[in-house]
């Protein structure tokens, strides 16, 4: 039987990097057991991936990693520990319906008197009854929200989590360049949205989306049966997890013929808007600053923002989401911090809103000391295709 590798495997040495950054934080911030916690779907799973590899297709799943001693992997046993030791970070794994009492007992094992244990994902994903059984199970033990403590950390990415995002980003691109074959006028929805799906998974993609829409805008879907006409808009989205399971989301517009003179500035708007976004993503600037820039070019066209609670901007990394969030969750610029940026925009016109409201751009920009890259695409190009 041939050999083969279930999910990607971080280097020795990234491994090691990722601990001390954490057992750092924890140190700093007085946390002796960090438990962190993930949930099995896109924007949740990275968490434990982050410091096991084990790629987390449902369920719950948490990490016990100490400030000094081995890590231990916990297992809703809906997912199991039949892949854990594939990985091989972890040596103690535990399947169990009762994690609460298994941290306990951790924290018992460890010895250490009236411990501190920080929580990542107290703030959003641990369940109420998880976290009543910790409290229940460990009396003596003080538990602590350490979400912001972890993200944080994972915010900053090294060399080789930048070399895992450029190879996403290449393998979307490459996909993308083959849908142009694919799109023509009588073809379906389903089958363009299906031969996406065959590439990107024959190309080492874990788990993502591909979704379309079409003039008239009303939303994106997952593809139907509608048949693609030559006076169609179409607008794709793809956003995959690559080989290594770090993300990028991108957009691509086509069209078979030139577009009209509303929708040619509309997407004139969307690249200035994009491209001052960009520029807003430097060291030391708040995440905020990308709405401000934003803005600035929305009120030259007439159009605006307010009121819009989507993400026209988020980190992005082995989880599709990760802070920062802009609007919401605003963080100070750093070196090496990747986001990925899509402008968001409200329609008071429902016409317009049909017209151009699917046309969009996305890509990752990583943030470097002498200004912000885009990873993909470096100018953005509506692509009129043969018919």
């Amino acid at each position: 039987m041939t050999a083969g590798v279930l999910s990607h495997i971080s280097s020795e040495e990234e491994r090691e990097r990722r601990y001390q950054v954490l057992r750092g934080a924890m140190e700093a911030g007085g946390v002796d057991v960090l438990v962190v916690c993930s949930r099995g779907d896109e924007f949740m799973r990275g968490r434990v991936q982050y410091v096991s590899d084990i790629f987390q297709w449902a369920g719950w799943g948490m990490v016990v990693l100490p400030l000094k001693g081995e890590p231990t992997f916990i297992s809703d046993p809906l997912w199991g520990l039949a892949r854990p030791p594939l990985v091989n970070w972890i040596q103690n794994l535990v399947t169990t319906q009762t994690p609460g009492r298994e941290i306990n007992s951790i924290v018992h094992d460890l010895g250490i008197a009236n411990a501190t244990v920080g929580i990542a994902g107290l703030a959003d994903i641990t369940t109420a009854a998880h976290f009543q059984e910790m409290q229940e199970s460990g009396p003596g033990i003080e538990f602590v929200d350490a979400t912001d403590l972890f993200d944080d950390v994972r915010a900053i990415k090294s060399e080789e989590e930048i070399a895992n995002l450029y190879q996403t980003s290449a393998i979307l691109k490459r996909v993308f360049r083959a849908l142009e074959a694919e799109m023509r006028p009588g073809v379906l929805e389903l089958d363009v949205l299906a031969e996406a799906h065959r590439l990107v998974r024959q190309l080492g993609c874990l788990d993502g989306i591909a979704q379309m829409a079409r003039s008239p805008f009303t939303a994106y879907t997952f593809g139907t049966n509608g048949v693609i006409d030559k006076d169609d808009i179409i607008a794709i989205d793809l956003e995959w997890a690559g080989p290594s399971g770090y993300w990028v989301e991108l957009h691509r517009t086509y069209s078979f013929k030139k577009p009209t003179s509303q929708v040619q500035r509309y997407w004139d708007s969307r690249v200035e808007s994009f491209a001052a976004a960009v520029d807003a993503m430097r060291v030391g600037a708040s995440s905020n600053d990308v709405l401000g820039a934003v803005n600035t070019v929305y009120a030259k066209y007439n159009q605006t923002a307010e009121g819009v609670v989507n993400y026209t901007a988020h980190g992005i990394g082995l989880d599709s989401l990760e802070p920062p969030w802009v609007p919401g969750k605003e963080r100070t610029i750093e070196a090496n911090m990747i986001i990925n940026l899509h402008p968001g925009i409200r329609f008071d016109d429902p016409a317009e809103a049909k017209a151009v409201g699917g046309i969009s751009l996305s890509d990752n920009v990583l943030v470097t000391a002498d200004g912000p890259v885009r990873m993909t695409d470096q100018t953005d190009e509506w692509i009129v295709l043969d018919s």
